[in-house]
């Protein structure tokens, strides 16, 4: 089979089918839940600096791009970056049972998605370092410290004031709960952590752009995930350059990644489970999509479109305070104005911001359940986020109606009435998906983007996920919550459409309402006061 074989066998049989879900765990091995933190045993541990979340810029200005001035890189702004971005942002207890809240969203709260960081000499040691960000200590883990001959080299590949960023999957931690469907949640929580750090990086007067002229097997190799003493696989995903706005994406040598794969690393991956269970699917699948060096995107990125729709909300504490909602109402109702909003925020014209970082037109667009937006019959919507053509091969009777109202978006109106029980029914029959106010699925060119390489499987899911990051701020930014619905049924919503063929697959679902609250849950501090504080 060639991996674009494996990845339409994966993607059918991963499907979760009204007859029989995908093959997952008969029950939960609640004693052999993977540890939600990597840690390396015996590495130097660099404290980072916490910072007020009053010390913030304006919401509507980050997606727009990089808000003023470039930081400076220093250990004050390497530490907001992830603390904005991949920390803890609460503890929840009920009962005997204690689990970490992060900024960045995770399926089953499970977060298989690990950061490590190259930094240039200068900025937390007169070395260059090779580190690994933890969460539970809000703490980067030295796994190597570069010789000074290699400081050159370093100081040559980056450009001033610039990092790396590297972000790997642990397939384990999802395929616990999840099964042979875990890969599709890991490239999703990818997506999710990338937008987290673009927004935080923005934040800064930083941009962060995708590398992707570095194979996949390069990067397990200068990042050390491929080396021995790993328990459950790990594998490099994806490369993220972060520093002052470039006009084109950095080029990176060759000889940069043989070094780094050839330096002596300390510390020992921490064992996450008493057992490991085999999943040989997500092993085949995860070997089919590795990306090989190939040529980046020459897409220029454009500066985006601020709305300053409320001049007074500070983006930080939204970081922060973001959750997933458990339970909505099935009550509150929005303006058609807000929901409109909501839509243009998840285009990359008006929000380079996350969505410029892949360097690629958009490849996904929304199919959008209408519930109680007040100023908007109650439906079924396509919103085109790209410019192309739609291509869809559907069924007769869907009207395609342009709405008019919503002005510059391309939102179709496809049926009219009430859909929130058919939302539900889609989604598994999780109610949530009928109570919030709307419901998306997610749709993507599948066919086009298989077309380009099996490696570009992954990076639609990643473009759900930046679409799902978004979705959740502008839902808090509202006084609402918003979740991420990975249980729904594949081929009823393709059906739904009448699809054809698989030019267009579903990839992701979304809601957006509010919240009901959990009475029985006590919420603490994300981390205890610290000393390194500043102002």
């Amino acid at each position: 089979m060639t991996p674009e074989d494996i990845v339409r066998a994966y993607h059918s049989l991963s499907m979760h089918r009204r007859d029989g879900y995908a093959r997952g765990p008969d029950s939960l091995d609640w004693a052999n839940q993977p540890a939600p933190f990597r840690r390396y045993r015996g590495c130097e541990v660099i404290p980072l600096l916490h910072r007020v979340l009053e010390d913030s810029p304006l919401y509507d200005e980050v997606f727009a791009g990089p808000i003023g001035e470039p930081s400076p890189l220093d250990p004050a702004n390497i530490s907001r970056l992830f603390y904005d971005s991949l920390a803890i942002s609460a503890w929840k207890e009920s009962g005997s049972s204690r689990w970490a809240l992060r900024v960045n969203p995770s399926s089953g709260n499970l977060h298989p998605t690990e950061a490590y960081a190259l930094l240039p000499p200068g900025v937390l040691s007169s070395r260059a370092l090779l580190t690994h960000y933890t969460s539970d200590l809000h703490a980067l883990e030295v796994r190597a410290e570069l010789p000074e001959v290699l400081d050159e080299d370093i100081i040559g590949a980056l450009p001033p004031g610039s990092f790396l960023v590297a972000l790997s999957s642990i397939h384990w931690r999802e395929a616990w709960k999840y099964g042979e469907r875990a890969w599709r949640y890991c490239q999703h929580d990818l997506g999710h952590a990338m937008a987290a750090i673009t927004i935080a990086a923005a934040a800064q007067g930083w941009e962060t752009r995708l590398i992707h002229d570095v194979a996949d097997e390069t990067l397990d190799a200068a990042f050390g995930v491929n080396r021995e003493g790993f328990d459950e696989r790990e594998q490099m995903d994806a490369l993220l350059w972060v520093g002052p706005p470039q006009s084109a994406e950095p080029s990176l040598p060759e000889s940069l990644f043989e070094l780094l794969s050839q330096l002596a690393l300390t510390g020992t991956p921490n064992r996450l489970s008493r057992e490991y269970v085999d999943w040989p699917e997500l092993e085949r699948i995860a070997n089919a999509c590795r990306a090989p060096k190939r040529l980046p995107y020459d897409m220029p990125i454009s500066r985006g479109v601020i709305t300053h729709e409320n001049e007074q909300l500070l983006l930080r504490p939204l970081l922060h305070q973001r959750r997933s909602a458990q339970s909505m109402d099935g009550r509150t109702g929005i303006l058609a104005d807000l929901f409109f909003a909501w839509l243009r925020r998840t285009l990359p014209e008006h929000a380079p911001v996350p969505f410029a970082t892949l360097g690629k037109p958009a490849q996904v667009d929304l199919l959008i359940f209408v519930n109680r937006v007040v100023g908007l019959e109650p439906g079924l919507y396509w919103l085109a986020r790209g410019e192309g053509e739609l291509n869809i091969a559907a069924r007769a009777d869907l009207l395609w109606e342009r709405v008019e109202e919503a002005e510059d978006l391309r939102l179709f109106r496809l049926l009219k009435g009430d859909a929130s029980e058919l939302a539900s029914l889609l989604s598994c029959g999780q109610d949530i998906a009928a109570d919030g106010c709307i419901s998306v699925s997610m749709m993507a060119r599948f066919d086009e983007a298989l077309a380009q390489g099996a490696w570009q499987y992954s990076q639609l899911f990643w473009e759900t996920g930046q679409i799902g990051q978004v979705l959740y701020l502008e839902a808090e930014a509202a006084g609402l919550s918003g979740t991420g619905i990975g249980c729904y049924f594949d081929p009823l919503v393709h059906d739904l459409l009448g699809l054809e063929d698989t030019r267009w697959q579903s990839l992701y679902h979304f809601t957006m309402g509010r919240a009901t609250v959990d009475m029985r849950l006590t919420s603490l501090p994300a981390y205890p006061a610290p000393e390194n504080d500043f102002a």
